[in-house]
């Protein structure tokens, strides 16, 4: 006869089970954190409250969470690069060193023991626990519980969550790298790009054409700012510039395709009607230059730059260039050209925006001034230049 399996073993390996099968292959985080939950609170375990944590590879945050209630259900979590004093207070801390579960139960703590205590004493938490997760890579993220049950977390409770955590483990692993590719796609060919690599156009030689209007904004006197300056105070700058050119193109729909040196080239999308996408290009390049002028009266005269702009409504291309296994998803065609000539021409010109002929025809109710036609360093043939009208 064989003997009976432990009081809970079945239970957690049917989590386990669902873990390594079912959670590894879903797109949505909050529903892992559900399943998790629903199947916990199942098995009998008392969760009233259970988080996430990793560490990310993104600009304004260091890391990303779940955070579950029963109350608010889950809600995604940044945690910004600037919380290092909220972590050394914090249980993940001693976990991370111990390399161990921390637990306490709030009625044996004082507030002062970790930042969390006065929260979580406060919504009537009995007991916690915070489980370390050490990542592939050597970082380090967890995940936590907490329960309002009077008895807290009982022994066959423990036992579970010590039977399903490598299981946990090996899915946040998953999710988390997941999370990198994605973000790390996205920070650095922008979301065009990234969605065109992941779902696998990696063949060199391919080319996607994408009907779009086409701005380019270039910073006025960068060669001669950046000679006095030093590596760090170079990219100071550039830092400051961009922070007055991506945010207007975003807030409008733009996607930025591509930073060139101190270039930006963004794209608004077109549908089969072109005017909202035109509009929407127009209204962001006036609103760049409008922030490059407030910048410049709050900087110090030797570290004021000035902005150049243009606009063209046409095709741009994706395309995968390169040899061997090391290639860039660029952007090609002459739509591109154009625009980024009309550029250097306002900047020649002394005028903060140009627009070309194909672009002020998609908005006959804008008014445009034209400057006659110009040449275009490689563009073959004269192109009509033309500035939009203050209203």
């Amino acid at each position: 006869m064989t003997a009976a399996a432990p009081d809970g073993v079945a239970d957690a390996a049917a989590i386990a089970d669902w873990l390594l099968r079912e959670a590894r292959a879903l797109n949505d985080a909050d529903a892992l954190v559900l399943g998790l939950v629903e199947r916990l609170g199942a098995a009998g375990v008392p969760v009233d409250r259970l988080t996430t944590a990793f560490p990310t590879l993104h600009t304004t945050r260091r890391g990303l969470g779940r955070f579950w209630t029963r109350e608010n259900g889950v809600i995604s979590q940044d945690f910004p690069w600037d919380n290092e004093a909220a972590y050394q207070a914090s249980p993940f801390r001693v976990a991370h060193e111990s390399r161990d579960w921390v637990r306490f139960r709030l009625d044996a703590v004082g507030d002062e023991t970790y930042g969390i205590v006065p929260d979580l004493r406060e919504a009537g938490y009995v007991d916690y626990i915070c489980m370390p997760v050490f990542f592939r890579d050597g970082s380090e993220g967890g995940l936590t519980l907490a329960t309002r049950r009077p008895a807290g977390f009982q022994a066959r409770d423990l036992a579970i969550l010590r039977l399903v955590e490598p299981a946990i483990a090996g899915v946040l692993d998953l999710e988390r790298a997941w999370v990198l590719i994605d973000e790390t796609f996205r920070m650095y060919v922008g979301d065009e790009p990234h969605a065109r690599i992941l779902s696998g156009e990696v063949r060199r030689g391919a080319v996607m054409r994408i009907r779009s209007a086409i701005l380019f904004a270039d910073m006025r006197g960068f060669t001669a700012l950046s000679t006095t300056m030093s590596a760090e105070e170079t990219v100071a700058l550039l830092d400051r510039y961009f922070d007055c050119v991506v945010p207007p193109i975003e807030a409008r729909g733009g996607q930025v395709l591509k930073y060139i040196g101190d270039g930006v080239l963004a794209i608004f999308r077109a549908g089969d009607d072109p005017v909202p996408a035109c509009e929407a290009a127009l209204a962001a390049a006036e609103a760049i230059v409008a922030r490059v002028a407030d910048a410049a009266r709050e900087e110090p005269a030797a570290q004021r730059f000035g902005v150049k702009t243009a606009l063209h409504f046409g095709e741009v291309a994706y395309g995968n260039i390169g040899s061997g296994a090391r290639l860039d998803f660029t952007v090609i065609g002459s739509g591109v050209n154009i625009t980024s000539r009309l550029a250097d021409l306002a900047g020649n010109l002394d005028r903060p925006t140009f627009v070309s002929a194909a672009f002020a025809e998609t908005l006959p109710d804008r008014r445009f001034r034209s400057l006659g036609r110009h040449p275009l360093r490689g563009v073959p043939t004269e192109k009509e230049v033309l500035e939009p009208v203050s209203e």
